[in-house]
């Protein structure tokens, strides 16, 4: 019997079409979650359904083989965001596993997190996710001291060796820290703090930047990403500059499945296609008045985020929460005579 840890919607999709998933009475459900943020480019869009129709040579090769398109797929990310180096994972939760690993290796000692942040479910994630402090599971053993989020002040006060945050924060927020909050991080990174951001639900254009870190004034020494870089398939990366990649050594990390051959042809799609959408999401964000987020990762503060939530899944919209309030991912192909009238729905409930 399947063990559901999950707070399910009482929905069942039988199939997705574009920004739609339908159940199996054929109700149709504008999805503003996108499979939590997976679906950047909706269901069965075009350019995957083709790439999943050419056979690869194999499904999986094991990454004790180098294979061109592994360095293809690496190149064109470190291309788009100035780092030096990619390293590929299953998931975003492993990416973030694996970056606390590399900045560790480079630079040991107490780490900086934030208050309401969520990196993952896995041990070292779950150590630096504020949000996850009260969950009863062990954590990594070294100092990580929790900052409140969006204090500039309080940045200036510690030194750590790692900080690691969320351009914006996702589960508890939406929210986009001031300007003077991602100066006192980048002033922490001139006196050596190692900055890891986390962008598996920020970055791959959803902000409309391909990271959103580029449009905040952050220049993290570390990436992680995740979600919806597979396509739908399985697939993280860690992306990293080479004064952090100098100190890691072969056997310092590995994977079995992560950079699965298939899961890195559909990347090679996602990105094309994000890089059309990212002006599309920016210019989106302009009519969305009272937008917490940027661009199309939009919420709003609300404490009726469960009676909404009931509310529009009657009405055939599937949106999310999180800590605060209403959280939407919507995919990125989302059309703005689709999105609006709901939007204003959802405000006109609170």
């Amino acid at each position: 019997m399947y063990l559901n840890l999950y707070e399910t919607c009482p929905v069942e999709p039988v199939r997705g079409e574009g920004v739609y998933l339908v159940d199996k009475n054929g109700k149709r459900y504008l999805d503003l979650l996108s499979g939590l943020g997976v679906n950047l480019l909706g269901y069965n869009h075009p350019a995957i359904v083709k790439e999943l129709k050419d056979i690869p040579p194999f499904l999986h090769l094991s990454n004790l083989y180098l294979h061109p398109l592994k360095e293809e797929v690496a190149s064109i990310l470190c291309s788009l965001t100035g780092m030096d180096f990619a390293f590929f994972t299953n998931s975003g939760t492993e990416a973030i596993e694996a970056a606390l690993k590399f900045a560790w290796k480079k630079n040991p000692g107490k780490i900086v997190a934030f208050e309401n942040s969520f990196h993952g479910r896995t041990l070292g994630s779950l150590s630096t996710s504020g949000i996850l402090k009260e969950q009863p599971f062990p954590r990594i053993n070294t100092e990580i001291k929790f900052l409140p989020w969006g204090d500039a002040e309080s940045v200036l006060k510690e030194n750590p060796s790692i900080l690691i945050l969320e351009p914006l924060q996702g589960s508890g927020g939406p929210r986009v820290a001031s300007r003077e909050f991602y100066k006192a991080i980048m002033e922490l990174k001139k006196h050596g703090t190692i900055i890891i951001c986390d962008e598996i639900q920020s970055g791959l254009g959803r902000c409309g930047s391909f990271l959103a870190s580029q449009r905040l004034g952050l220049k993290p020494d570390i990436v992680a990403l995740g979600k919806g870089l597979g396509g739908g398939l399985p697939l993280g990366c860690v992306l990293l500059r080479k004064e952090i990649a100098s100190a890691l050594s072969t056997g310092d990390h590995g994977t079995t499945m992560g950079g699965n051959f298939l899961a890195l042809k559909l990347a090679r799609v996602v990105i094309k296609e994000v890089l059309k959408l990212m002006g599309h999401a920016k210019e989106l964000e302009k009519e969305l008045h009272g937008n917490e987020g940027l661009g199309l990762f939009i919420g709003i503060t609300t404490e009726r985020k469960d009676e909404v939530m009931r509310k529009m899944l009657e009405e055939g919209v599937i949106i999310g929460k999180s800590a605060r309030g209403i959280r939407l991912l919507p995919p990125l192909i989302i059309k703005k005579e689709e999105l609006l009238p709901v939007w204003e729905r959802i405000r006109s409930l609170l």
